[in-house]
């Protein structure tokens, strides 16, 4: 009996042995070949981003800082909100050959470098990015500027912190009044 149990057991050992190395090996390379070499992803250069333009969502923004449109105060803030809208979008839309240039300047750099890599010529290409964006830039700061003391006289200190978190997370940074140069 003793004889019978340790063949048996010595056999579904050898079986279970053999299936997993030959169907693991075989399934491992098949596998590996069905699989699509990744190819990296299209140079996305966001702009708008970078220079901090944001169009703001009224309902959203007033909903994040607590907030109720209905009141004195929210629609003080939703016109407030709706000015400056319109005001980013003006500055947008004049310079909307500007910044579609330089997305397309900053994406050919990309994968012109992603493809030779060569990333010799990075400097250049960012001094000439920043010499073409830098009018846009000083617009908008004073936009900015006005827009967040409107904005810091309606809101209450806690609802003012709410708001600068919101704007965090959205990457826009209001300029400080330290910094006039006027």
């Amino acid at each position: 009996m003793k004889k019978y149990l340790l063949i048996v057991t010595l056999l579904t050992n050898f079986l279970a042995q053999s299936q997993l190395n030959r169907g693991g090996m075989r399934n491992g390379r098949q596998r590996q070949m069905v699989q699509n070499p990744r190819k990296a992803p299209e140079p996305n250069f966001q702009v708008e981003k970078y220079l901090g333009i944001v169009i703001y969502d009224i309902k959203k923004a007033a909903k994040k800082i607590n907030v109720k449109t209905s009141s004195t105060k929210g629609v003080q803030f939703s016109k407030l909100i709706t000015n400056y809208n319109k005001e980013i979008k003006e500055i947008r839309r004049i310079n909307s050959f500007t910044l579609r240039s330089t997305k397309e300047m900053m994406e050919n750099f990309q994968k012109k470098a992603r493809e030779t890599r060569d990333f010799s010529n990075r400097t250049k290409v960012q001094k000439k990015m920043v010499e073409s964006l830098t009018p846009i830039s000083e617009a908008l700061k004073v936009k900015d500027r006005k827009f967040d003391a409107a904005i810091k006289n309606i809101l209450s200190e806690k609802e003012y912190k709410k708001w600068v978190k919101y704007n965090r997370k959205m990457y826009k940074v209001f300029p400080k009044e330290d910094s006039k140069e006027e």
